[in-house]
C-alpha cells in the first residue's frame, strides 16, 4: 500500500474517531425552569418537572431550576418564558391573569374544591380549562395541565372571629381581578404584591394579613410574623404546568412528547406532595400559632357577598362572562360524579 493511501486511511480513521467522541455528538441543550418560591412544595414540583424533562428527553435536554426569584419576579419570568429564554414554570394560575385574563377565573371565591387531588380532578374534566389552554397558546404559553395546591385561608396579625374583623384591613392578594374584587366585597383593602415582599410587609405592618394554604405559610415561615390562622378556605389554589410555546414549537416531536409526559407526571407528583404537605403543615402550625375556624354563619356571609358581588361582575364582563358560565357548568357536572 502506498504512502498516500496509508495517509488517507489514517486521516479517515482519525476523523471517525473524533466524530465518535465529539462534544456535539453528546451535547445537551440547557433549559431553565423558573420558580418564585424556595424550599416549599412548589419548589419540589418544579424540581421534579426538571428531573422528568431530563429523563424523557433521553439525555438531549439538561433542565435545571432557579428558585427564589433568581430569574426575576413571576411577571418577569412569564415574559421570559414567552420569549423562550425560560422554558418552563409551575406556579399558581392566577399569576398568568395579566397575560391570559380568563385564567383569573379559577380564583373566583368558593369555586374550587379544597383538596389538591380534587382540584386536579376538577380541572381535568373542565371545559373551561381546555378553553383557557387554547387562549394561552395564542399568547405564547403551552399549558400542559393544572393541579391543585390546596385551600387558602387567612393569616393575620390580629384574631378573626367574624367577617367584620377584616374590614379596612390590608391583605396581600395575587393580582387577579376575582381576588381583588372579593376583598372589596368583604370590606377589606386588597394589596397586590409579589410573594417575595410579603414577609417584610407583614413584619413592618404595611400588610395586616394575607391568604395562602398551610404549606406555603409554614414552609416560607410567614407564621413568624403573623400569628393568627383562620380556616375559611374561601379560595383554592389551582396551579399550572407551563412551557414556552416559542421554545416548544422548535423541538422535534420526540422531545415535545417527552416534555408533555414530564408535565403530566409532575402533576401526579404534585397531587401527592401537596396532599401530604398541607396536612403536616397545618398540624405544625397548630403547635406554633393560633389556629381557629371561621364560624359557619360568617362564612355564609362571605359567600353571599361574593355571589352578589364579584361573581355577578365577572358574569357581566364581556370577555370573562362566557367562561364563568362554562365554569358553573363544570361545577354542576363535577358534583354529579
Amino acid at each position: 500500500m502506498s504512502t498516500r493511501y496509508r495517509m488517507f486511511f489514517l486521516v479517515t480513521a482519525l476523523v471517525a474517531a473524533c466524530a465518535a467522541v465529539s462534544p456535539r455528538a453528546h451535547a445537551q441543550t440547557n433549559v431553565l425552569i423558573g420558580n418564585a418560591t424556595a424550599g416549599d412544595t412548589q419548589a419540589a414540583a418544579n424540581e421534579k418537572f426538571a428531573e422528568l424533562i431530563n429523563k424523557y428527553s433521553n439525555g438531549k435536554l439538561s433542565a435545571s431550576v432557579r428558585h427564589g426569584q433568581a430569574l426575576g419576579t413571576n411577571a418577569q419570568m412569564i415574559a421570559a418564558l414567552q420569549a423562550g429564554s425560560v422554558v418552563g414554570m409551575i406556579f399558581p394560575a392566577g399569576f398568568l391573569s395579566a397575560t391570559v385574563p380568563e385564567l383569573a377565573l379559577f380564583d373566583l371565591p368558593f369555586l374550587l374544591p379544597g383538596a389538591p387531588a380534587q382540584i386536579t380532578a376538577f380541572a381535568a374534566q373542565s371545559k373551561a380549562a381546555e378553553a383557557m389552554k387554547e387562549l394561552a397558546a395564542k399568547r405564547g404559553i403551552v399549558i400542559i395541565g393544572f393541579h391543585g395546591i390546596g385551600p387558602q385561608s387567612f393569616l393575620t396579625k390580629f384574631p378573626v372571629n367574624a367577617l367584620a374583623d377584616i374590614k379596612g384591613k390590608k391583605f396581600r392578594v395575587i393580582p387577579s381581578p376575582p381576588r381583588v374584587g372579593a376583598y372589596q366585597d368583604w370590606g377589606a383593602v386588597p394589596r397586590p404584591m409579589e410573594f417575595g415582599e410579603v414577609y417584610t410587609a407583614l413584619q413592618q405592618g404595611t400588610l395586616d394579613g394575607m391568604e395562602n394554604p398551610p404549606d406555603v405559610i409554614y414552609k416560607m415561615k410567614l407564621h413568624e410574623v403573623a400569628r393568627y390562622f383562620t380556616i375559611t378556605e374561601h379560595f383554592a389554589f389551582a396551579s399550572n404546568v407551563i412551557v414556552s410555546k416559542t421554545w416548544f414549537d422548535r423541538q422535534p416531536k420526540e422531545i415535545q412528547e417527552g416534555v408533555l409526559r414530564a408535565g403530566r407526571e409532575a402533576i401526579q407528583f404534585a397531587d401527592a406532595a401537596y396532599t401530604q404537605s398541607q396536612s403536616s403543615s397545618l398540624e405544625a402550625m397548630k403547635k406554633a400559632i393560633n389556629v381557629s375556624t371561621m364560624p359557619a354563619a360568617e362564612l355564609q356571609k362571605m359567600k353571599q357577598l361574593a355571589q352578589n358581588g364579584v361573581w355577578q361582575r365577572m358574569k357581566k364582563d364581556a370577555q370573562r362572562g362566557p367562561m364563568v358560565k362554562m365554569l358553573e357548568e363544570d361545577v354542576a357536572r363535577f358534583s354529579k360524579r
